[in-house]
């Protein structure tokens, strides 16, 4: 059975490639334009990963990675972001940050251990 990920970022074409890449690679992909969308997808179904830009608004994905955990407390979280800092690691529950430009087999590196 292969892993569900939500991938979210509020950049359509990002989040189109990220996700047919990720299709390409098996895994079940659903998409959100932003924290809502997200929000309300994880309550419909199963997911095992949350991929999400860090940059949004109105909610950014720090944000979005603490209240997603709260709905789903085993889910792995990986955030994507320009600018981070090492606080926003202790402030959030993030269990990776990639750097953008985000390169898709580290992703996939990091999708492959946590599963």
């Amino acid at each position: 059975m292969s892993k569900m990920i939500l991938v979210v970022d509020d950049d359509e074409a990002g989040r189109a490639m990220l996700g047919l890449s990720l299709r390409r690679a098996g895994f079940d992909v659903r998409t959100a334009s932003g924290g809502e969308e997200a929000l309300a997808a994880l309550k419909a179904g199963p997911c095992d990963y949350l991929v999400t830009d860090a940059r949004m608004s109105p909610m950014d994905g720090f944000e979005l990675s603490r209240r997603a955990k709260d709905l789903r407390p085993g889910l792995h979280v990986a955030l994507v972001s320009a600018l981070y800092t090492e606080t926003d690691l202790a402030v959030a529950p993030i269990d990776r940050i990639f750097p953008k430009p985000l390169a898709v087999d580290r992703l996939l590196g990091w999708l492959g251990a946590a599963a």
